[in-house]
């Protein structure tokens, strides 16, 4: 099986973090080809990934964030399900102290987030696969066969205006709106065509604020 990893970048730079993980990342006997991708946003980059993943014939794309540390079994876990698209996890830019949500939303109507208590009480209890609406796509395992499916642009950035976060902090006030953004554009139209998205419990990433911050 043949599995292409980028990392979405402005500039081609990535973080120690998110390299050392790559580094350390179990392939899982796959046949792996790892490279940062440019673009002048994330919608760029994302759409050259995908391109670059159509046509080299891969299998599949992990696409990882510049941002993100991958847990060392990610792609063993990812790839167990056999799904077109399987998400990790991290905790979101508005996490702080006592919260705890993820950058996965929970199926059903509204745009409500998991706590990262609640995919722990999953994982614990032996559910390591859970439906999602969609969300971050720092660690994102997509079936090539997928981008054949979806309309391009398969990345476009939006700014989609959803319910208010209620996370009383300094870094986001209660009348702020969540950025669609790229990715939750993307699993939109995934969803639209019919195509489940899935989470592994067990792959929890860390997501660099001004340190790394897990999601266990």
């Amino acid at each position: 099986m043949r599995i292409l990893i980028e990392v979405p970048t402005y500039d081609g730079r990535i973080s120690q973090a998110t390299s050392e993980s790559l580094w350390r990342l179990d392939r899982a006997g796959c046949d792996v080809d790892y490279k940062p991708r440019q673009g002048y946003g994330c919608d760029m980059a994302r759409n050259r990934i995908a391109a670059d993943t159509l046509n080299a014939h891969y299998d599949y794309v992990l696409m990882v964030d510049n941002d993100i540390a991958l847990p060392h079994d990610a792609l063993v876990n990812l790839l167990e399900h056999d799904e077109d698209f399987v998400m990790g996890y991290y905790l979101n830019r508005y996490t702080r102290g006592e919260h705890r949500l993820t950058t996965l939303y929970k199926p059903g109507i509204g745009w409500d987030m998991y706590d990262s208590s609640e995919l722990k009480e999953l994982r614990e209890t032996g559910n390591y696969k859970v439906r999602v609406k969609g969300g971050g796509m720092g660690c994102a395992l997509i079936r090539s066969s997928v981008f054949e499916r979806v309309e391009f642009p398969w990345f476009k950035w939006t700014d989609i205006s959803r319910d208010v976060l209620d996370v009383p902090d300094v870094y986001a006030c209660y009348d702020a709106f969540q950025s669609g953004g790229e990715d939750i554009n993307y699993c939109i139209k995934v969803n639209d065509i019919g195509i489940e998205i899935y989470a592994d419990t067990r792959v929890a990433c860390g997501h660099l604020f001004r340190r790394i911050e897990g999601a266990t």
